[in-house]
């Protein structure tokens, strides 16, 4: 059997020539017909669903929709987890000149009825669980409701009924759904797209075609996406992220997208293994889980070998990294193919971490064994991806340079070339719906100010250090950013999770302080230390060690202890408006 990794050497990623998301799909349909596009999973076995049927199926669901009322630029708003319907529906109202508005599935009825009128969305997309547990209840007024699935009665029209009369109509002759979609502009709106409000209120996007095909091709580009990929769908697809990166650009390239069955590790092995997976796009946390699995397996290896494993790897990893640069290809992997085989990952030719910093240490982890993990960066305004390692010149805690068509600059750097991240390109949105103030502030002279600090190096790659707005600024007039203590303090066993920040003192200086979520399954192990007072100077010691490397201005003079995980995004981001420093 052919290695998956294996490619040929004439083999390369193809960018068609579409310039909007119905002529994705168009193109797609015909080069890819009898492929398969989709997979999912269902409790009588695996469904799949080829290019051509899910041309078909597409122009059934947008036949249907314009039959019920879908005019141009009307906004359908979608509440769903990742299924093949999501994604139908998602290249339905696109395609038929309407405005998708993906939504978090996590909101509040509130939340959601604020969202409804704020996009002035007409008909809204849900599924039968989330129907029956927030929107039957909201009685909404102006708002036309579907149910994803065939079952009737629920309250909202089904949507396979939607799909069936669609279909019946195509049969009796009306074209109007391709009429629709051959008259889409790339200056249309595609979706608006909110943010998830890790300071405060979140912001509509306004991307357009044109926005999220700059992005789709650029992303094929730089990961040298071709049809023999398969890319398996775990992020929540209302996420920027994961809506480009693991639906548009598979689908673009012509790649199968498997639904994974859920968010278990032992089901992502197993999924991965079973569909031959061979890009896989996570977020940081699923990939210190899998770092903190081959520690595991570290432990329980004799000490004397456990220390002379580490010190192989990180060795490993520096040496294959310079080789892959000298050869300018990917050189030593296969000396983990067995390894990595028998834990189901061997058909993984590299793994993408966006929505967050991964940290270096997991990077390097995952990297000494031969499974590469190409850190990127990107925000929702920006379709979402602005840079992203290479995989034949990746850099270790960077996050690459621009994709193509993008451009970075630092804004205002210092002395050390630390500024605020700007971008300029055709994946830069081109709004905030109805918010002109908040437009005009991102939105500068053509550059998105993205209001994340980082620092280019002498070949263009960005490193980034902190956020603008989380900066803090001692008595003394320096500049600490907290993320960079906090991704020192977060190495430590013994601490979950950490936020850093300043907090007045007597005098009324601001001081650096760290809220700790311990880590109390790795402290279960010093049963002898498990009193209030045993954990709280356990983890004193861990601050003063993470804080020996920093200089005296940057190190944690005081700290309080969180059982609770701190609040976060649906990619993990901590929601730091929702933290306080508690007075005692």
């Amino acid at each position: 059997m052919k290695n998956p990794k294996t490619r040929d050497k004439n083999q390369s990623s193809h960018v068609p020539g579409f310039e909007t998301l119905p002529e994705l799909l168009d193109q797609a349909v015909e080069r890819h017909a009898s492929r398969v596009a989709m997979k999912s999973h269902h409790p009588w076995g695996y469904q799949s669903i080829t290019y051509r049927e899910m041309g078909r199926l597409v122009s059934y669901l947008g036949t249907g929709l314009i039959a019920r009322g879908l005019k141009r630029h009307d906004r359908v708003a979608l509440i769903a987890d990742n299924s093949p319907e999501w994604a139908l529906l998602y290249a339905a109202v696109t395609s038929a000149g309407g405005v998708i508005v993906p939504l978090e599935t996590g909101m509040k009825e509130n939340e959601i009825r604020h969202l409804l009128l704020h996009s002035g969305t007409t008909m809204l997309v849900v599924s039968p669980a989330l129907y029956a547990d927030r929107i039957e209840g909201m009685r909404l007024q102006d708002v036309q409701v579907f149910v994803i699935g065939e079952e009737k009665g629920l309250g909202g029209t089904p949507l396979g009924e939607v799909m069936a009369d669609g279909k019946q109509r195509i049969n009796d002759g009306d074209g109007e759904f391709f009429n629709r979609k051959s008259s889409v502009s790339p200056d249309d709106i595609a979706a608006i797209c909110y943010t998830s409000g890790t300071t405060g209120q979140p912001k509509g996007v306004v991307l357009l075609h044109r926005n999220l095909i700059s992005n789709v091709k650029g992303c094929i580009r730089r990961f040298k996406v071709t049809e023999t990929d398969s890319f398996l769908c775990l992020l929540p697809l209302y996420h920027t992220l994961a809506s480009t990166t693991t639906f548009l650009v598979p689908v673009a390239a012509g790649c199968t997208v498997a639904f994974a069955r859920s968010l278990k590790s032992r089901d992502i092995r197993e999924d991965i293994e079973r569909e031959g997976i061979t890009i896989f796009v996570g977020v940081p946390l699923l990939f210190e889980h899998i770092a903190a699995a081959v520690r595991d397996q570290m432990e329980k290896a004799p000490k004397g070998g456990r220390v002379l494993l580490q010190s192989l790897l990180r060795a490993l990893a520096g040496f294959m990294a310079l080789l892959s640069r000298i050869f300018r290809r990917k050189v030593g992997s296969g000396l983990y193919r067995r390894g990595l085989s028998k834990k189901g990952l061997g058909s993984i030719r590299f793994c993408i971490s966006g929505a967050a910093a991964l940290r270096r240490d997991v990077e390097q982890m995952l990297t000494g064994i031969g499974l590469p993990v190409l850190q990127g960066y990107g925000l929702t305004e920006a379709s979402p991806v602005v840079t992203a390692n290479p995989l034949e010149r990746p850099k270790s805690g960077s996050v690459g340079p621009p994709l193509d068509g993008v451009e970075v600059r630092i804004d205002s750097p210092d002395g050390e070339g630390v500024g605020e991240v700007t971008v300029r390109g055709g994946n830069v949105m081109k709004e905030y719906w109805k918010n002109p103030e908040a437009t005009a502030a991102a939105l500068r002279s053509g550059w998105l100010h993205t209001g994340d600090l980082g620092m280019l190096d002498k070949d263009g790659y960005l490193t980034l250090v902190g956020r603008k707005k989380h900066i803090i600024v001692t008595a003394g007039g320096k500049n600490i950013h907290p993320e960079s203590v906090e991704a020192k303090l977060n190495r430590s066993p013994f601490i979950l999770e950490s936020m850093v920040l300043s907090v007045p003192d007597r005098k009324g200086n601001e001081r650096v302080a760290a809220i700790i979520v311990p880590d109390y399954d790795t402290l279960g192990g010093l049963r002898a230390e498990l009193t209030e007072e045993g954990i709280r100077k356990t983890i004193a010691d861990e601050i003063n060690k993470a804080c020996s490397e920093l200089p005296d201005y940057k190190r944690i003079v005081e700290f309080q202890i969180r059982d609770e995980e701190l609040p976060k995004t649906p990619t993990r981001k901590v929601k730091r408006h929702l933290v306080t420093w508690i007075k005692e």
